[in-house]
């Protein structure tokens, strides 16, 4: 019986020499009630199996030979160091993070650690912060995807257009909004969708080919039919106050070229009312005024 019980035990001094340590620290260990002890024949001993449990919780003490320290303890909780390499961020942001996000942590021989469940938990709920492998992730859906101002800019409008749209019914339908790193995007094949269905918003680089908004047609059925169209007189609107243009009349007053027109009431060159997005009056006398006053250059 007695030789069973030394086999499970092992001398302090065992103990001390196991982690490279003198007889005061090693006496020291055991006064703190880390392991359990047990009295042999008079002499105190630690209890194998408590020592080990021990051992793989903690990172401070490290046997002379043997395995790592703290394996149940890096199974169970992440170091700030660790998230940090994890996160590609500083140690010191990860501490701010940590006390911003009120992640709970458990204190280790005087170190914090996150419990790796909250940990998880935490990073499954925001997209601001990403892994290695989510970072990759994230830059194949930047590849397929736009911002808000990336579409500002191929459409050459403000970005509250782009907002508006978005808000738009159609615009709920068609356009998918993905949240990348935090951010707001729109998946490319949906704004491909969205723009081949519809007239009102041209790329610069379309608009002299499109036969204008007034034929009816979609964007996409103007790329098939082009060739019909370029032979079907343009359909002018007039407006019903002889004292307002349309977008159509002050086109036409200066050859037809609306992209000119735009860059105009872009460049506030003259007062334009705007009832939607897609219904503007210009008043007459101010755009004949500019028209007249205009250096050769501009018209």
């Amino acid at each position: 019986m007695e030789t069973k019980r030394q086999k499970s035990t092992m001398s302090v001094p065992e103990m001390g020499r196991l982690l490279g340590l003198k007889k005061v620290e090693s006496y020291w260990l055991v006064h703190k009630g880390y392991f359990e002890t047990i009295q042999v024949e008079g002499k105190m001993r630690v209890v194998r199996e408590s020592f080990e449990r021990w051992y793989a919780g903690q990172v401070k003490y490290r046997k002379v030979t043997g395995e790592e320290p703290g394996i149940k303890l890096k199974q169970e909780s992440l170091s700030v160091r660790e998230i940090a390499e994890i996160l590609d961020i500083s140690e010191s942001s990860t501490y701010d993070l940590v006390d911003r996000e009120q992640l709970p942590t458990v204190l280790v021989d005087c170190w914090k650690r996150v419990p790796k469940e909250a940990f998880e938990k935490w990073y499954a709920g925001q997209s601001r912060y990403r892994t290695a492998e989510d970072r990759e992730k994230d830059a194949t859906l930047e590849e397929n995807s736009l911002t808000m101002p990336d579409m500002a800019r191929l459409l050459d409008v403000p970005r509250k257009n782009v907002y508006e749209i978005l808000r738009s019914d159609r615009g709920k339908q068609i356009l998918q909004v993905i949240t990348v790193g935090g951010k707001k995007r729109i998946l490319k094949r949906s704004f491909d969708i969205w723009y081949a269905g519809q007239t009102e918003y041209l790329k610069p680089e379309d608009r002299e080919k499109h036969p204008g908004p007034n034929t009816g047609l979609h964007y996409a059925d103007c790329l098939v039919g082009k060739k019909q169209l370029q032979n079907k007189p343009p359909q002018e609107k007039t407006s019903s106050n002889p004292d307002y243009l349309t977008m159509d009349e002050a086109a036409h007053m200066i050859g037809g070229d609306r992209m000119k027109l735009r860059r105009w009431i872009r460049k506030q060159r003259f007062p334009v009312i705007r009832y939607s997005n897609s219904l503007i009056r210009i008043p007459r006398k101010e755009f004949e005024d500019y028209i007249a006053a205009a250096p050769e250059t501009e018209v």
